[in-house]
């Protein structure tokens, strides 16, 4: 009996340890917050504003793929819930994504991201390919840099709040030797513009002309 209940209590104490090391964070930008569990980041891990709190970004420390013989890949995703302020509208998101590789001997590495951005509302989605504008396949002994970005349009949608999901795959396929790559960079600029406000004389303008409309058509109704 002893036996069985220091059991319960360790899988409680796992089960807890589990929950406990997940958690929902909100980051609020210029326009904008975004929420999300670091449980639905991966191999991404913790993300952060920048200082003119336009881009939300994470600097994943053990996103890489490496091999020394057969083709090798790691994936990793990450979603968060974008929520846009009232007075502003998303117009789009920029993913830009850095890292590094090696290639001693030939072969190639490779990156590739799928972004997606979900209206919640309507459900209408827009989604970008991005892949590296060169081949990955300088060879030598010194670790190269590679970059990537591409724009996102938001979807057609009057929607303030979006679903965004980043689904990331690395691929380490040398001819002989180490071929390894890492990601250690995925930024999103967020483009929440506001929505423009009518001047007060243009306002004015505006209930004027109504106002005129609505007496013309009462006069042109005929008397009961």
């Amino acid at each position: 009996m002893r036996t069985t209940k220091k059991i319960w209590m360790g899988l409680g104490l796992l089960a807890f340890a589990h929950a406990s090391s997940a958690a929902p964070l909100t980051l609020y930008g210029n326009g904008f917050s975004v929420t999300y569990d670091t449980a639905q980041t991966g191999l991404f891990g913790t993300g952060d504003l920048s200082g003119s709190l336009d881009t939300l970004y994470f600097q994943p420390t053990r996103f890489a793929a490496v091999s020394n013989g057969p083709e090798v890949s790691t994936s990793s995703s990450l979603e968060f819930t974008l929520t846009i302020d009232t007075g502003y509208r998303l117009n789009g998101i920029v993913l830009t994504e850095r890292g590094n590789y090696t290639l001693h001997n030939g072969g190639l590495v490779d990156v590739s991201a799928i972004l997606g951005v979900t209206a919640n509302d309507t459900l209408g989605a827009t989604i970008l390919n991005l892949a590296p504008a060169q081949p990955l396949n300088q060879v030598g002994r010194t670790s190269i840099t590679w970059a990537m970005s591409g724009l996102l349009a938001a979807p057609a949608s009057t929607a303030q709040v979006f679903t965004v999901r980043l689904d990331d795959t690395l691929i380490a396929d040398p001819t002989s030797g180490i071929g390894f790559i890492r990601k250690n960079y995925a930024g999103f600029g967020i483009m929440a513009a506001p929505v423009a406000v009518p001047e007060p004389s243009a306002l004015a303008l505006l209930l004027a002309g109504a106002g005129a409309a609505l007496w013309a058509r009462r006069r042109r109704q005929p008397a009961a």
